[in-house]
């Protein structure tokens, strides 16, 4: 037996949406109940949505702020799009202090929100309008996040979305929101192939990640992580779009059993282990101001292999998340302790499950 790391949402019956007519003004509200801008646009990935927004900007040699601890294909997309990164230090969870240091030397700053948490939005979106930087939202992990009860994508320019196979509503696909109109440069008709891939993944992923058959599948998962990231510049197809459509309908009550995990973790873990939370509001002073989006608890821990080892030896798997890495080869100590510290698990799981783990990490992390 072994607890994946990994949940995901998609359904069977997710899939029979493409089955059935959809009416596109109620569509558009079902999204926009998450995605707050007034222009929406749908891409074949969260990476091509990003190249999308700075190729529809780009003057040249833009220069584009850039987390230095976040996943590695927004830098991809950077680059793909002719712009030249610069970092800033970011931890999990971006601080203003860092941003003030590289704000004078960027157009651009992409502000990601990793693993679903959030920053203190409001003090970063009003130093980008200060210094007349443009302010993009990476959302790729907190959609239905809230800051001051303002969505994610409210305060920058241009905000983009993910729908891979692990975010928080999954498939494949990404979306981009916009407060002013975008022309989007032509994309590819998405490969037949690579539709069925996905699309097999979501049907068998319950039995994929069933904790009696995750020991011997869980061996194609790494395989599968470890190959160079695609990619994906194409645009979205319409069957893709309806699967992911009839996820939104039912998104209230995923990220509610994500948060309800969340407030149960915190409950037990505190106290015993460093783990990442909401920040504070600089004026109040009160985290309910900051409502993530949980899409996974994060830890922090010392000796990280040598943790993943002993929590493997009690049936459940915790993990980096492969793709999130210190980005600069300088030195950004805060993202280098990000790579080097951090363990996750998926939070949309029943509560039995989210108890099994909490009560194994810990008895292997030796804080009982």
């Amino acid at each position: 037996m072994l607890i994946s790391q990994q949940k995901i949402t998609p359904r069977f019956t997710d899939l029979l949406a493409v089955f059935r007519k959809q009416d596109q003004i109620i569509s558009s509200k079902i999204v926009q109940k998450y995605v707050p801008n007034q222009h929406l646009y749908w891409t074949g990935s969260g990476r091509e949505a990003l190249r999308q927004i700075l190729v529809g900007l780009r003057e040249e040699n833009y220069r584009v702020g850039i987390p230095a601890f976040t996943c590695h294909v927004v830098l991809d997309a950077v680059k793909r799009a002719g712009c030249l990164p610069v970092f800033y230090d970011s931890g999990v969870i971006a601080d203003c202090n860092n941003i003030k240091k590289i704000i004078n030397q960027v157009d651009i700053l992409i502000l990601s929100y990793n693993f679903g948490f959030l920053p203190d939005i409001k003090k970063i979106a009003e130093l980008c309008k200060k210094n007349k930087v443009i302010l993009i939202e990476d959302c790729a992990q907190a959609l239905g996040a809230t800051y001051q009860n303002k969505l994610t994508g409210s305060f920058g320019d241009y905000a983009f979305y993910s729908f891979g196979i692990s975010k928080n509503i999954g498939f494949c696909g990404g979306l981009i929101g916009s407060k002013k109109k975008l022309l989007l440069k032509k994309q590819q008709s998405y490969p037949l192939i690579k539709l069925i891939k996905v699309t097999l993944e979501a049907i068998i992923s319950q039995l994929f990640f069933n904790k009696y058959l995750y020991p011997f599948t869980s061996k194609l998962l790494k395989k599968e992580l470890t190959k160079e990231q695609e990619p994906l510049n194409y645009k979205l197809p319409n069957f893709a779009k309806k699967i992911i459509l009839n996820q939104f309908k039912r998104y209230d009550q995923i990220i509610e059993k994500r948060r309800f995990n969340a407030n149960y973790c915190i409950q037990e873990l505190t106290g015993l282990i460093n783990f990442i939370r909401p920040t504070l509001n600089n004026n109040s002073n009160q985290s309910q101001d900051n409502n993530p989006a949980w899409l996974y608890f994060t830890l922090l821990v010392q000796n990280k292999e040598q943790q993943i080892h002993k929590l493997l030896k009690e049936e459940v798997e915790l993990g980096e998340m492969s793709t999130f890495q210190c980005l600069g080869k300088d030195n950004y100590p805060k993202a280098k302790e990000a790579e080097n510290q951090h363990l996750t698990f998926a939070l949309y799981r029943s509560k039995k499950e989210i108890k099994f783990i909490v009560s194994k990490i810990k008895k292997a992390l030796d804080v009982i």
